[in-house]
């Protein structure tokens, strides 16, 4: 018999437990930092979790984590339909998450997937040493964190939301008065600390700003957790050696895609 709910406090907690955070960081995040503005539709099979399909609201577009845990039971088209039900999305909303290998081939044999998916790396930092002695970027003062806001959004980066900016630490470089680099964290504790919205005006790359901003910012992550994070597109490769120069490995190679829950 198959059933689907949202998941409760306990199942969540215990899933918790169980992820490969190296391999599944973005599931893991939605299970610990975006647990409070995140819904988990579990499908289950005799009473059993098979799969679970997690909506987060906090982005500007509706975000989702893939978490399947037994492929032969999961009845994936009943997940999809129940979770646009429960979430009760815009019609043809577009959706976004990140998928390993086998999570992206089940995508695509259910025709979901829409536009181009990109290849994208999570790399772990793993030696100290490599990093710069630098304190070239300034902490960004809260009233221009509308500024910075206008800086990502014109550079086209998507995946951080204002409380990012408001709650963390954001670091920023600055030349006649106006943001020429900056960069900051998507989640910043003990439990987790990922780097992001690492950002360089065209006309300044090449110089060495996103290589002092990086090196500052996981230096400010190391003090609360051993555990420092970034995520980059696989075809950046000027930005994956930067930072492998700076001590970080890369632990997942996975896919960004867009799709809908056509179901």
């Amino acid at each position: 018999m198959i059933s689907h709910r949202l998941l409760s406090d306990e199942t969540i907690y215990q899933l918790t437990d169980q992820i490969h955070r190296d391999q599944h960081l973005l599931f893991y995040s939605y299970l610990s930092q975006r647990k409070e503005q995140a819904k988990f539709v579990g499908q289950y099979v005799d009473d059993k979790l098979t799969g679970v399909l997690a909506y987060f609201c906090g982005l500007s577009f509706p975000a989702f984590s893939f978490h399947c845990i037994n492929r032969e039971e999961l009845n994936f088209t009943a997940l999809i339909a129940s979770t646009k039900e429960i979430i009760q999305l815009k019609k043809n909303a577009v959706c976004g998450t990140i998928l390993c290998d086998r999570d992206l081939q089940l995508f695509q044999s259910h025709g979901l997937i829409t536009g181009n998916p990109q290849r994208f790396l999570t790399m772990k930092h793993m030696d100290q040493s490599k990093l710069l002695d630098s304190n070239l970027a300034e902490l960004v003062k809260e009233n221009d964190i509308s500024d910075i806001v206008d800086v990502l959004r014109n550079g086209g980066m998507k995946f951080f939301t204002r409380s990012e900016l408001e709650q963390y630490p954001f670091l920023g470089i600055k030349e006649c008065g106006h943001f020429i680099a900056v960069g900051g964290f998507h989640f910043y504790d003990s439990k987790l600390v990922e780097l992001g919205s690492i950002y360089t005006s065209p006309a300044y790359r090449g110089k060495g700003l996103a290589k002092h901003l990086t090196s500052q910012l996981t230096k400010l992550g190391r003090t609360l957790s051993s555990d420092v994070y970034l995520g980059v597109m696989e075809e950046n490769q000027v930005a994956v050696q930067l930072y492998k120069g700076l001590g970080y490995e890369v632990t997942a190679e996975q896919t960004i895609v867009d799709f809908k829950l056509i179901y």
